[in-house]
Order: C-alpha cells, then sequence, then structure tokens
C-alpha cells in the first residue's frame, strides 16, 4: 500500500477506467464483455500501485465468472468512485485496512478442501502464538510470525477465502517492515492485538468482519468450522510423524461400531435361540428313547423290527444333532463375548481419542497471557482450576478463540499497572483465574481477574453518549443489564481506542461464539476487586448410557448418571412437573411413574433446592448410544443436550438435565 505514486501511471490508470467504464454501462448484459473488461482494469490497477482497487475488481471479476448476474452492476458504481478519487489525488479505494472493503464477502468453501485449509491455518496459527510468546530475539520471532501469515495468506487464497487473504495481506505488510528490535515489538504488538480477529476470521468471517467495521452487508452463510488440528496434552500441535486423523471419520468409525453392536446382540440372541434347540432335540431324543422301551421288542403282533430301528436312529441322530448343536452354540457365545468384548474397548479408545485436558486449552491461554503482560508492562499470575476435566478435542479448538479474546480484555482493560495496584493497597502482581467445571453435561469455563473491574456509572454514562439505550432505560437498568452492553459490536468503555482494546471488538465474538455452541456468556463485575466471565457450553459426550422415556408420546433421552430413581406416582395433588410440560409440549393423561434427577447444585445461581422429579408416561430401557452434538438452532429450541440417530434413520433427542431441573422449578407445583 505504497502512498507515493506515478502522476502518470495515475493518468494512464484513469483513462482506462473511463474507457472501460462505458463497455461495462453499455453491455451489462453481456458477462464475457464485462469479464474482459474488469480482467483489464484489474491488471491497470495493480500495475499503478492501486493493489485495493485490483482485488476488488478481481472479486467481481470471479463472480461474473461463477454467473452471478448483479456482478456487472456492482463494478461500475467502483470503477466511477475510482474514477473521481484518482482524479481529486486521491487513492482509488477510500477504506484503508483492516476496514474491510465494501464488497468482501465470505464464501463457502468445498468440504474435501475446507478441512484440510482449516488444518493448515490452525497449525500456523499455533506458530503465530508461539511467535508472541517468544522471550527471543523479537526479529527473529517477527520474520517468523510473517513466514507464518504469508502461508495463511496463500492457503487461504487458494482455498478461496477471500476475507482471510486480505486480511493476513495487510498484517504482512506491517510485519515486512519489522527489520529493528523496536519496530519488531511494535509488530508483534499488533498482531498480537489482531490474533483473535485472525482466529475468528476462520471460525465465522461473517462476525469478525462486522467486528473491523462491515456494516449492512447482506448475509452469506459461512461453512461450518470443522476443526481437526490434534493437540496433544500439553496443548501442542502433534508432530508430521504423527497421522492426521479428522474428527468425522472418528465419528464415522464409532458409527460403524454402533452397527457391529447391534449385529453382535442380533448374533447374541441366536445363540441362545440354537442353545434352545438343542435342549429341544434333546427332549425329543430322550422322548423317543422312552417311547421304545415302552414298546419293548418286536412282536408279531406290534411294531415290526424295520421301524423300531429307524426310530431308534432317529434318536441317535438326533442325540448326536443336539450335541453338535450345543457345541457350535457355546463357540458362538465364546466368540460373541470376544466381540462385546473388542467392541467396547474400540469405544472406549475411539472416544478417548476425541478428549483432551482441558489444561491444554489453559496452557495455551496461560502463554498469551503472559505475551500480553509483557507488552503492557502489567505483573500477573495465572491460576488454574480444574485443569484437569477432559473434553472433546473439537470443542477444545473451537474454545481456544473465545477464551484468548477474554484473557487479552482482562489484562487490556482489567489488570492495573504494579505501581497502581499499589497505591490501591493490592499485590503489585495480578492474578488471573482459569476454571473449568462441568454442571451436568455441560462445560462451565471461567476466567476471573483481581483487578480494576468495570466502572458501572462510567458504563452507564458511555451508553448514554454514544446513544447506545435511552438515558431513561439506562438509568433504571441494574447491573447486569448494562454489562450486557459490552457484547454490543462496537460499543466499548473507553472514548478513544487503540488498535484493539476500546473497539469493542472482543466480548461479541465471544458471544457469537458460545451462541453458536449452544451456550451463552455471563458477566460479574465488582468495582475495584475484579472481572468475571463466564462461558458456558454443552459437553458432546460421545459414548453415553442413557435412560429411555416417553412422554406426551414422544421418546427422550435422560443421561443415567443423573437420573437418581424412578417411582411410581402416588399422590395426584403433589405430582411433579410433567416432562412434556418442561419441554413446552402438550401432555397427554397422567403421568403413571416420576423421575428423580440427581443435580449437583450450581453454587453460581446459589441453588438450595437440589431435589427435582418429573413426571413421565413410561420408562424403557437403558442402552449405550453415541451423544452428537446439536445445532445451534436445534439446541435453542430447549433444554437438550444433544442427539441420537436410532438405526432406523429417527432422530431422538438428549435431555440436558440441568437445564431441565430449572424449568421443573418453574413449573413449581403446578400440575402438568
Amino acid at each position: 500500500m505504497s502512498a507515493a505514486q506515478d502522476p502518470e501511471l495515475v493518468r494512464l490508470l484513469i483513462l482506462e477506467l473511463s474507457r472501460h467504464l462505458v463497455a461495462l454501462e453499455a453491455t451489462p448484459e453481456v458477462p464475457e464483455e464485462s469479464r474482459r473488461a474488469l480482467h483489464a482494469l484489474k491488471g491497470s490497477a495493480g500495475l499503478a500501485g492501486e493493489v485495493e482497487l485490483a482485488e476488488i475488481l478481481k472479486r467481481h471479476e470471479r463472480r461474473l465468472r461463477e454467473g452471478d448476474p448483479r456482478a456487472t452492476a456492482d463494478a461500475v458504481p467502483v470503477v466511477r468512485s475510482a474514477i473521481a478519487r484518482l482524479s481529486n489525488g486521491q487513492r482509488a479505494i477510500g477504506s484503508s485496512w483492516p476496514e474491510p472493503p465494501p464488497d468482501l464477502a465470505p464464501r463457502p468453501i468445498d468440504p474435501p478442501m475446507r478441512a484440510q485449509y482449516v488444518a493448515e491455518v490452525n497449525d500456523r496459527l499455533a506458530q503465530i502464538d508461539a511467535a508472541l510468546a517468544s522471550t527471543g530475539d523479537p526479529v527473529d520471532a517477527a520474520a517468523h510470525a510473517y513466514r507464518q501469515v504469508h502461508t495463511m495468506k496463500g492457503a487461504a487464497s487458494a482455498a478461496g477465502d477471500e476475507p482471510m487473504s486480505w486480511f493476513c495481506h495487510g498484517l504482512e505488510e506491517r510485519l515486512e517492515e519489522a527489520t529493528t528490535g523496536d519496530a519488531a515489538r511494535a509488530a508483534l504488538g499488533e498482531l498480537g492485538r489482531w490474533r483473535a480477529i485472525l482466529g475468528a476470521l476462520l471460525d465465522d468471517p461473517e462476525v469478525a468482519l462486522r467486528a473491523l467495521g462491515q456494516r449492512g452487508r447482506a448475509s452469506i452463510a459461512p461453512a461450518a468450522r470443522a476443526s481437526t488440528r490434534p493437540l496433544d496434552d500439553d496443548g501442542r500441535a502433534i508432530d508430521d510423524a504423527t497421522i492426521r486423523v479428522s474428527a468425522a471419520s472418528v465419528d464415522r468409525l464409532l458409527d460403524r461400531l454402533v452397527t457391529i453392536g447391534l449385529a453382535r446382540e442380533r448374533i447374541a440372541g441366536q445363540v441362545e435361540a440354537y442353545r434352545d434347540l438343542g435342549g429341544s432335540m434333546r427332549r425329543m431324543r430322550t422322548d423317543l428313547s422312552d417311547a421304545l422301551r415302552l414298546i419293548g421288542p418286536p412282536r408279531p403282533w406290534g411294531a415290526s423290527a424295520a421301524a423300531l430301528g429307524r426310530v431308534s436312529r432317529a434318536a441317535q441322530e438326533l442325540g448326536a444333532l443336539s450335541d453338535r448343536i450345543e457345541q457350535a452354540a457355546g463357540d458362538m457365545r465364546g466368540g460373541d463375548h470376544l466381540l462385546r468384548d473388542g467392541v467396547g474397548d474400540a469405544k472406549r479408545e475411539l472416544t478417548a481419542m476425541r478428549q483432551t485436558p482441558i489444561r491444554s486449552l489453559f496452557q495455551r491461554v496461560a502463554t498469551a497471557i503472559a505475551a500480553e503482560a509483557r507488552r503492557s508492562e502489567r505483573a500477573v499470575d495465572v491460576r488454574m482450576i480444574g485443569a484437569d476435566e477432559t473434553i472433546d478435542r473439537r470443542l477444545a479448538e473451537l474454545l481456544v478463540e473465545p477464551c484468548l479474546q477474554m484473557a487479552r480484555n482482562a489484562v487490556a482493560h482489567g489488570i492495573e499497572p504494579p505501581d497502581a495496584r499499589a497505591r490501591s493497597g493490592k499485590p503489585p502482581v495480578g492474578t488471573i483465574v482459569l476454571a473449568a467445571r462441568r454442571i451436568g453435561p455441560r462445560l462451565r469455563v471461567t476466567v476471573a481477574d483481581d483487578g480494576a473491574g468495570v466502572d458501572v456509572g462510567a458504563l452507564r454514562r458511555r451508553a448514554i453518549e454514544t446513544g447506545a439505550v435511552a438515558a431513561a432505560i439506562a438509568e433504571a437498568a441494574d447491573d447486569d443489564t448494562l454489562l450486557a452492553l459490552l457484547f454490543v459490536p462496537g460499543f466499548s468503555t473507553r472514548a478513544t481506542s487503540d488498535l484493539i482494546a476500546g473497539r469493542g471488538l472482543g466480548l461479541d465474538i465471544v458471544l457469537v461464539t458460545a451462541q453458536r455452541l449452544g451456550g451463552a456468556v455471563r458477566l460479574s463485575s465488582r468495582r475495584g476487586e475484579g472481572f468475571s466471565a463466564w462461558l458456558e457450553v454443552p459437553i458432546e459426550t460421545g459414548f453415553a448410557c442413557v435412560v429411555w422415556v416417553t412422554a406426551a408420546g414422544d421418546e427422550y433421552a435422560l443421561p443415567v448418571a443423573q437420573t437418581r430413581r424412578v417411582v411410581a406416582r402416588r399422590d395426584v395433588a403433589s405430582s411433579p412437573p410433567h416432562l412434556a410440560a418442561c419441554l413446552e409440549a402438550r401432555a397427554s393423561g397422567g403421568a403413571p411413574l416420576c423421575i428423580e434427577l440427581a443435580i449437583e447444585p450450581d453454587d453460581l445461581d446459589d441453588r438450595r433446592d437440589a431435589d427435582v422429579s418429573v413426571g413421565v408416561d413410561a420408562v424403557g430401557a437403558t442402552e449405550e448410544v453415541l451423544v452428537r452434538p446439536l445445532a445451534p438452532l436445534a439446541a435453542s429450541m430447549g433444554p437438550y443436550a444433544g442427539a441420537i440417530l436410532r438405526e432406523d434413520g429417527s432422530l431422538r433427542l438428549v435431555v440436558d438435565v440441568v437445564a431441565l431441573a430449572a424449568r421443573a422449578r418453574a413449573l413449581g407445583g403446578r400440575r402438568a
């Protein structure tokens, strides 16, 4: 993005733009003519040093090539604006990095290519994190980061990820200038502040572009992220000597194991049938032998010797056949036991392949906190609680970006400089706590600091000044409502901004990530004492033991671990709420049974009553099944923790017992 422009090249570019503008306006219905015009203008803009204009024209040319009928009409105002700006001595495009060009929009990437692309970008992001955490020569660290960003740009261009390619190009130019210690430190600082945006561009480019200032663009649904980069228990990328297997492949193997398990159960049923058949044949032989004894030896007036001989031989053959069947049934039972144990071991090993301690996630976040603290001259101690909790590797990867953003916010907005902490009577070293805790089928990740907290009064004044809320509403709102303003894109407690802090680019990305995972974010602040953010998401558990229940004609699964017992309903007047009513469905008739739920008290909500029951119409068998994650829309429709695909292709929902208990308490003693 050189500021120097050759006047003669600019003059020639204006002539070229004007000439091809006539062609674009005269033949908008001829895609081939428009494409040739855009292709020529793209080259001319590049030669004149107008890289942003060349990239925009390249995107319009691509749209024409893909058959977009609006591409020519959208290109005409771009060319007109470029002519006017260049004629006034300005650059052809008004926006400059990091403000996205107005036409920049994410496009779906082919699934086969996307899996490889996501793995490559995740590997490069891990290398960037290592460069940011490096304590060595900053010039070397900046050069290493430059190579990773350059590789990401190339991969994004090959995959058709235009937002990532554009953003990496801007970062690349800044890192390119890091040839001295001070310049390298400044470039690394800027890269660190934009690190969350890099992750968001891969995860949800629409949200990332909005956070960077894009407004009013038509929404294009991005392809879902399918993070496949495996991590070891220390949070490092597994080296090239290890075979990389996608999570989808593991899921398919688990599905096949379910099918094998069903086939094994059928074989086991046949084994029992053959054993019964062998027993029946043995009894028939005994009956024939008894009949022969009653008949006695052959007599002239009785059965002939030949007939008795045939009956005797049949009895012997029945006995031999029953022996062979019972022996075969015994052999099959042994094979059934081996198959059952093998399938069980394979299930456990495959499920374990998808699990990792959350410590690996915390260590990556702690590394980022240390790097951010050094750059901002803060002293920070990181404490980890619940780091041995195991979660699905894909979920751990999806939680990296929101946790990094919450942690960086804790350093940038929370922890005070050592001298300021000393003046307020605090230890000079601040503390950030990273905590993980399972609450039923959900995981709560907490990032808490003992810094300055949020001045709710200043937040209220800022909200009124910026027009985020009306003055009357702001005055009446409680602290929790006002803290929710921090999720609004672009809203910040700072009147001025540096590269990231104060732009309001952080917590909105965290919220969108949580919502996409079917979870939520909650904030809490104590003025002068600290700030906490809770990210709570459902845990994809893989194989789980569930009990099947029926309510209002529909079948649901409840995790066995959260089902205390089943009791018959005795007193109609004191019956618990019906499960169907808790799921906002119509309950049909009475509920003859009630399920007592095993709920761990939630300290955050101060739940004192842990005895919760719901009524159901029937209780079925318990079964070990593969629990799949729910799409965000489905997760938002009720207290559900996952889905189960049955053998016949039908789908059943797993009930989130913690959320179900909250609804049952809300219904209270009302009869369902």
